[in-house]
């Protein structure tokens, strides 16, 4: 598979909460481009609903939701109550004990495979640790920082590359299905290292 062309200039997303992480706000710079609800029951079984604009008035364009007594969260894209119209994946781990997580989703019309890893990192002020996206040649496509512990600041995703609307989304929304996995399940770890935009 050719290699994929990284960005020298990472795009950041902002993510920013409120309501002690019920509801996220994602912004691109400085303007809110997606609104998310969280409504996780518990840490093995991330809820969240992402809805364009910075409001539940915008359409509904991605989700995700557990798959029975399995470990694999299922990732919609578009709006569930228009199925003809949706994408759907499994975010599904490597492993009893592996943090790696994986999701294929289909990019200029060849089914890809991506995997979210520990950098093994911490992003300062959040339990919480960052990740790095990367493709099949281990190459990085983004990372994911975390706050964790923080209100009304709760980390930034830096997206190397340019995979279209899809790939952005679905970056977005397994990254946040991830940090609920890990925030709720109290796994964070305790230091205060700052996470740079280049790993």
């Amino acid at each position: 598979m050719a290699s994929t062309k990284l960005s020298p200039n990472p795009v950041e997303y902002e993510i920013t909460g409120g309501y002690w992480n019920s509801e996220y706000q994602v912004k691109l710079n400085g303007t809110t481009v997606y609104h998310v609800e969280n409504k996780s029951p518990t840490p093995d079984k991330p809820k969240i609903i992402f809805f364009a604009g910075n409001s539940t008035d915008g359409p509904i364009v991605g989700s995700s939701a557990s798959i029975g007594f399995s470990s694999d969260i299922q990732i919609t894209l578009g709006d569930p109550g228009l199925p003809k119209t949706v994408t759907t994946t499994k975010l599904s781990k490597k492993g009893f004990m592996s943090s790696r997580y994986v999701f294929e989703l289909e990019v200029d019309r060849q089914m890809r495979t991506f995997s979210w890893k520990d950098t093994g990192l911490n992003e300062s002020y959040g339990p919480t640790g960052s990740h790095k996206l990367v493709n099949e040649a281990d190459e990085i496509m983004a990372v994911f920082s975390p706050g964790g512990g923080r209100v009304k600041q709760d980390g930034a995703l830096y997206l190397h590359v340019d995979l279209g609307e899809s790939f952005v989304l679905m970056t977005l929304v397994t990254a946040l299905v991830l940090r609920e996995k890990v925030r709720r399940s109290g796994q964070g770890r305790g230091d205060t290292t700052v996470i740079p935009s280049t790993y």
